[in-house]
């Protein structure tokens, strides 16, 4: 039956996003999530007899991949080089004024669930705070077709903005475990470290592999099965899948240099068809029984995130010199939180102090992401509008075709 619900799922998230870009001008990637909602277990996949969501982790991590690949590869050594300290500060201003205004936020409300301490709670909640979805920002950009300054940063960010949170919830982790933060260090020093020596001597390979594969359909191949084995050596040695496939994007854009766009054109074709999966399967774990018995918490976790990294990433940005256009709208754009933040969320559940209240969390977290996807991706295209970097991509090909 999942073959039959991945159908459904494709033709009523075309659909749904479509219509809702049309009649309501908000971006695809919300129509996506409201179909993959239509048909969860609760719904109507009842009566197709999906009961539960497991099977869609191995499609998830694989569109995952791709994504976090073409973010990698969306910029260029020059481009970073000229953004270089902007990028660092702005996205150190995001990561620490989310975590601190969603950690000191629900530790003096004393909020506490399934009898987790308030503290415990807070420190779980501010780490999975500091993550944002590459996926929705990606959908959104190609979408619209954004391109300049602010676009440049922003893909950027969000790569260094995944491996911050990486680090800082192993050591959340690590506190909750009582194994001290020492002990936690060579843990992340090899999710980290594996992930980026991977990915960029997969980049170096496939590089290599050009002048072997001259045909487009081969390249496609090459980098389906690049991407794939990396997540599955992820899943098998503990390191980070999306920071592997960023180094194999952003690898093969350094060495293949000016002869690089052959190795991300195949996927750029691809792109919709990954997000109309990524995101409808997103939808599906979608439980209305804890949203409404959660919602409080989940509005508060939202708020809490969203005004901390807004002004985080602001002031972040105003220290390093960034221009009004990115310092008011980086904040506001990378509000969408996705599927890192459900693996975050996940892996509580192979602590024992949490072990009664894992899936509990996970399930907030969860219908938390669904919100921050949703109004989470009309905040970025609102952002970028607002920066006005729609549409650019188009102008700047038609400015060198006339030219």
């Amino acid at each position: 039956m999942e073959i039959l619900l991945i159908g459904l799922l494709m033709i009523s998230g075309l659909t749904l996003g479509a219509l809702g870009s049309a009649l309501f001008h908000v971006p695809r990637v919300v129509g996506y999530i409201l179909a993959g909602i239509l048909f969860a277990p609760d719904f109507l996949g009842s009566f197709l007899g999906a009961e539960t969501t497991e099977w869609t982790q191995s499609i998830v991590a694989v569109t995952l991949g791709i994504i976090a690949y073409l973010i990698g590869g969306a910029a260029t050594v020059s481009q970073l080089r000229q953004l270089g300290w902007m990028i660092v500060s702005a996205t150190l201003g995001k990561v620490g004024g989310s975590f601190l205004a969603v950690l000191v936020g629900f530790t003096l409300l004393g909020t506490t669930i399934a009898e987790v301490p308030a503290w415990t709670l807070a420190l779980v909640l501010a780490a999975i705070a500091t993550t944002t979805a590459p996926g929705a920002i990606m959908a959104i950009i190609h979408q619209y077709r954004a391109r300049g300054p602010l676009t440049t940063a922003l893909l950027a960010m969000v790569a260094l903005d995944d491996a911050l949170a990486l680090v800082i919830f192993s050591l959340v982790l690590a506190a909750i475990e009582s194994t001290g933060f020492a002990a936690a260090i060579p843990v992340i020093i090899w999710e980290i470290v594996a992930a980026i020596g991977l990915g960029m001597g997969g980049g170096y390979v496939l590089e290599r592999c050009a002048r072997y594969l001259p045909e487009q359909e081969l390249k496609l191949v090459a980098l389906l099965g690049a991407i794939i084995l990396l997540s599955g050596l992820a899943e098998a040695w503990h390191f980070s899948p999306l920071l592997a496939a960023m180094a194999l994007g952003f690898s093969t854009r350094l060495f293949a240099g000016a002869h690089s766009e052959p190795w991300f054109r195949p996927l750029e074709q691809l792109q919709e068809v990954v997000f109309v999966l990524f995101f409808t399967l997103a939808g599906l774990h979608f439980m209305p029984a804890v949203v409404l018995s959660h919602a409080g918490l989940i509005v508060l976790y939202f708020l809490l995130r969203a005004g901390g990294q807004i002004a985080g990433a602001m002031i972040g940005a105003k220290i390093a010199g960034a221009p009004r256009v990115i310092s008011h709208n980086v904040g506001l754009i990378m509000l969408p939180q996705g599927g890192v933040a459900i693996g975050m969320a996940l892996m509580l559940t192979g602590v024992p102090s949490l072990e009664a209240s894992a899936l509990l969390i996970v399930n907030i977290v969860t219908a938390t992401t669904l919100l921050t996807e949703t109004l989470g991706a009309v905040a970025t295209r609102f952002g970028l509008s607002r920066a006005g970097e729609l549409g650019m991509a188009v102008k700047t090909t038609r400015t060198k075709e006339a030219t």
